[in-house]
């Protein structure tokens, strides 16, 4: 997944599978910030990763799964 962003900064991206972690500040009163974090527990346990990066105005989120041996 990409959007682009102007607002994102590297912190946001250190943090964003943090429970409770809400970099928007528009949305800070209506989300609990626990999604990311269940989602990044989820590919764990699927034998996979999910991790966030920042380039070029760009938030990307990349799924990975494993491969079993």
């Amino acid at each position: 997944m990409r959007n682009k962003t102007d607002v994102m900064t590297e912190q946001d991206v250190e943090r964003i599978f943090d429970r409770f972690y809400t970099g928007d500040t528009a949305r800070n009163k209506k989300g609990t910030g626990v999604g990311l974090s269940i989602a990044q527990s989820l590919m764990k346990k699927m034998n996979g990763e999910l991790f966030a990066t920042l380039k070029n105005h760009q938030f990307i989120m990349t799924c990975q799964w494993n491969k079993r041996t």
